[in-house]
């Protein structure tokens, strides 16, 4: 059984997908995939617009919290979104021709969002 604290973070990652969601619906993007996951690693979401693919992580973070979610992108964070994009173009060869694109997307407190395109 999971942990209050557990269960709370999951509920916040959740709410904080659903605000991607409908941010990059409203820029034209087209939702393939929420939460693509592999043994080794996840996309949170995967989207598609203007022949690029865009492999998005979205972190729901505290201004407070004193460092920005871009310092999550270290290189075994970068290694293990590239092995599972590695991994969906083995399943769907369609993609191949598409431009890879890998995202952030912090969404605040005040439930603003923040994209930050092609971050590696």
């Amino acid at each position: 059984m999971e942990s209050p604290r557990t269960q709370e973070k999951t509920r916040q990652g959740r709410l904080g997908e659903d605000f991607a969601i409908g941010y990059l619906e409203s820029k034209g993007h087209w939702i393939l995939f929420r939460n693509y996951r592999k043994a080794f690693g996840e996309l949170d979401i995967i989207s598609f617009k203007d022949e690029i693919l865009h492999c998005s992580e979205v972190k729901f973070w505290s201004e407070s919290s004193g460092f920005h979610p871009l310092e999550c992108f270290h290189e075994t964070k970068r290694n293990r979104m590239r092995k599972v994009y590695y991994y969906l173009l083995k399943e769907i060869p369609a993609f191949y021709h598409l431009t890879p694109s890998f995202n952030l997307i912090h969404i605040t407190e005040k439930k603003e969002v923040h994209f930050y395109s092609s971050i590696f």
